[in-house]
């Protein structure tokens, strides 16, 4: 995420403006003055993780989070957290310190991006290689010859400019690979998935020339962010890799007004989260974003040929069965007459989907604290008809149990996944 002078800082998902829920103008904190020009009141959106500045460290948690102070248990972000990025949380240490949290919470994220930037190929570049035989095939060094072939050996020492994997930048992803290693937890990030485990063995035989005390040269390489047309999931790679690596927190600004962080899409997050447990559950919906495919609305003929326009990215979509669905952070369990802007964004872009692909059925998936729901069956349910059509929209609220510790809550989690409907 940039700001106006160009300074970033991670966000998962990595752009906020590529997000299919346009959240590019979300913001961290809001208040609200009251008559006197003074703060009356301060809201969160969307964004939870760390964030801080000039000393000062701010938590902002899910609303599925209790406790309080440095006491405060968000089980449901971290599950949901693990689950999408294929981690198994199986030790939350709340004893640990806040920059210490931080800063192995940064390690989690290197298997997500690992998977993005390796998806596009293994990174190559021209890199310069010296050599010093007889088969000359490169630019001569006179002053490396001078030196180590007088008296004459046979021997020619030159330079070359070859295409190779072996370069500065999957280098820097080796040095983190072998770091990550060495951590207690290093091989539930490692190796928690084949995906993963088969990225980190290409990434390994790539490097052949790997040397452990080159690492600080290699960081050197690296400050230059990478600009490239085709490899361009690897910058946001190479960044955090560089952060693990100097063991820093991620930061922006000038050095009087430092601001550090880790920020998540809590919106996107549940979208993601929502697409497992339904590919899971085997729900046959399908979950469709921007990298995948494309819908669009309209079509028109201009010049004998149709186009078409105006792009449209439903969350689940079961052709087959005509059903639609999206997945909603916001809570719509008893509110039902919905203001226009908002019924706008709830209910009537779902109903604009079952209109373009004549589905029968609508769902709207949210989740809903336990003691709110007050179902024994991990979900509940409200049903309302279309008049005039032979169209239904279902709010299905994902019931959110409580735990008194990380591994109950991740039981009992489980269990009400499996009773969740497959539609």
């Amino acid at each position: 995420m940039k700001n106006d002078r160009g300074c970033d800082i991670l966000v998962l998902p990595h752009s906020f403006k590529e997000t299919k829920d346009e959240i590019g103008d979300s913001y961290v904190l809001s208040y609200a003055e009251d008559k006197e020009g003074s703060p009356e009141s301060i809201t969160t959106g969307n964004l939870v993780g760390f964030i801080g500045c000039n000393g000062m460290d701010i938590r902002i948690h899910s609303r599925f989070s209790y406790g309080e102070n440095d006491e405060v248990k968000d089980y449901f972000l971290y599950y949901m957290l693990g689950k999408v990025l294929s981690l198994n949380f199986f030790d939350l240490n709340t004893s640990s310190s806040h920059d210490d949290a931080i800063f192995d919470f940064l390690l989690f994220f290197f298997p997500k991006l690992l998977k993005e930037a390796m998806s596009q190929g293994m990174y190559k570049k021209y890199v310069y290689h010296e050599y010093n035989d007889a088969n000359v095939r490169g630019v001569i060094d006179i002053n490396r010859h001078i030196r180590r072939n007088i008296p004459a050996n046979g021997k020619i020492a030159y330079r070359t400019r070859e295409f190779s994997y072996d370069n500065p930048v999957t280098q820097l992803i080796r040095h983190t690979i072998e770091f990550i290693r060495r951590k207690p937890f290093g091989k539930a990030v490692l190796h928690n998935d084949p995906d993963t485990e088969g990225y980190v063995q290409q990434i390994i035989q790539a490097t052949p020339s790997f040397q452990p005390r080159q690492m600080q040269s290699v960081i050197n390489e690296n400050l230059r962010p990478v600009s490239h047309p085709y490899y361009t999931k690897y910058a946001a790679l190479q960044k955090l890799c560089l952060h693990i690596l100097r063991h820093e927190k991620l930061s922006y600004g000038e050095n009087g007004d430092k601001i550090h962080g880790i920020l998540i899409d809590a919106a996107w997050l549940w979208e993601e989260y929502v697409a497992k447990v339904l590919s899971e559950i085997g729900s046959g919906l399908t979950h469709f974003t921007k990298r995948k495919r494309d819908f669009d609305l309209f079509e028109r003929e201009e010049n004998g040929k149709k186009h078409r326009f105006q792009q449209i990215i439903p969350d689940y979509l079961d052709k087959e069965n005509r059903i639609v669905s999206d997945a909603k952070y916001i809570p719509l369990h008893f509110s039902h007459h919905l203001d226009d802007d908002r019924a706008s964004a709830v209910y009537y872009k779902t109903i604009m989907y079952m209109y373009r692909f004549e589905a029968d059925k609508g769902i709207l998936i949210h989740p809903v604290q336990q003691d709110e729901a007050n179902s024994q069956q991990g979900y509940i349910e409200d049903e309302y008809k279309i008049i005039e059509t032979k169209g239904v929209l279902k709010k299905i609220g994902m019931v959110v149990p409580g735990g008194k510790d990380y591994f109950e809550f991740k039981q009992n989690i489980q269990k009400l996944e499996n009773k969740f409907p497959s539609f």
